[in-house]
Parts: C-alpha cells; sequence; structure tokens
C-alpha cells in the first residue's frame, strides 16, 4: 500500500508539467551539452528559434527571460521562413510537412544550428536531436551523423541520456597481424 502510494505520488508530480514545457526545458539544456564551430555567431543574444509550436515557444518565453548560455542572454524567436535563421543557435521544428517547413530544415542542415525535430522520421528530416514520445515521458534521440554535418560537437553526458544514438559509421581497419596468425 505504501509503494502504492508512493507511486501515486510521483505519477502526480510527473503529470504537472506538459510535454510542451518539457521539450521547452530540454531545448534550454541542450545548450550547456552542446560545442559550436568557431564561426557559430557569438555575439548578441544566445538563440533558440521555434518553428509550428506556439506552445513551446510560450514555454521558453516564460523560461528564458534572466537566463544565459554560453554567457549569452538567451532569447527565443518563432521561425517562419529560412530567412529568419541568421543568428539562431537552436532551432527546434515541430511536427509539419509543407514547403516552408521542408525549405527551413533543409537551410539548418548546413549551417551550425542544433536541429531538434519532433518526427517519426527525425533524422531523416535533418534533425540532429529528436524528441521521442513514450508513455507518461518525452525523451529524445541523437544522431552524430546529424551533428557531424552542422559540424556541431555533442557531450558525452548527453548521449547517456538519451534513449538512442545514431552512431557515425565505423571504418573498417584491416588486422595485419590477424592475416599472419590466420596463414598456415
Amino acid at each position: 500500500m505504501i509503494a502504492a502510494c508512493l507511486f501515486g505520488v510521483v505519477t502526480a508530480r510527473a503529470a504537472v508539467f506538459s510535454a510542451d514545457a518539457v521539450k521547452a526545458a530540454f531545448l534550454f539544456r541542450f545548450a550547456s551539452y552542446v560545442t559550436w564551430p568557431p564561426d557559430a555567431p557569438v555575439t548578441g543574444p544566445f538563440v533558440i528559434g521555434v518553428m509550428n509550436d506556439d506552445a513551446v515557444a510560450e514555454h521558453l518565453n516564460r523560461l528564458l527571460p534572466g537566463m544565459n548560455v554560453r554567457g549569452q542572454p538567451a532569447e527565443v524567436r518563432r521561425i517562419t521562413k529560412a530567412t529568419e535563421l541568421d543568428g539562431v543557435h537552436i532551432l527546434y521544428v515541430a511536427h509539419g510537412n509543407g514547403a516552408p517547413t521542408r525549405e527551413i530544415r533543409a537551410k539548418a542542415t548546413r549551417l551550425p544550428i542544433l536541429l531538434v525535430t519532433d518526427r517519426e522520421d527525425g533524422f531523416e528530416a535533418g534533425g540532429v536531436i529528436n524528441f521521442i514520445d513514450v508513455p507518461r515521458n518525452v525523451r529524445f534521440e541523437i544522431s552524430l551523423i546529424a551533428a557531424d554535418r552542422s559540424r556541431l560537437e555533442i557531450d558525452s553526458a548527453l548521449l547517456a541520456v538519451a534513449a538512442r544514438v545514431e552512431r557515425r559509421p565505423h571504418a573498417y581497419l584491416p588486422c595485419v597481424d590477424c592475416a599472419r596468425v590466420a596463414a598456415p
């Protein structure tokens, strides 16, 4: 009975935060675990762009005032077209398949932007990080291949808590000594 009561308290506390609030908090925290290349924007605010998700943008609007990321004040920007990506460090693109969404994702993949998606085909859509919904939780998966393409380094601490990591392909290095041992 005590275990059932404790489980109920944990469940009730988990229900306090919506999935949108959790995603907003993740977006803010991801910045602490990513290293951008030297040519990434370093002046002005640290910008988290949001496309197709007003609820996550609103949670970020409440979370970010007074917060700093990498020594820069943090701000949220709603993105509707590819020309608005200048100065964006993290871009969250929620569900959406229209031409503007594809164009924005395509441009973001060519820039040093941490592209975060929320799709079943998140990695195929260019995402470095993709949110996945599991019962009663928001989790994420990481593509190191996409991170390399965007010239971003992901800290191993973030990789350790990801639900899944898409790893870089390993190069085959033949074993010279193995060939000698196998020979008769």
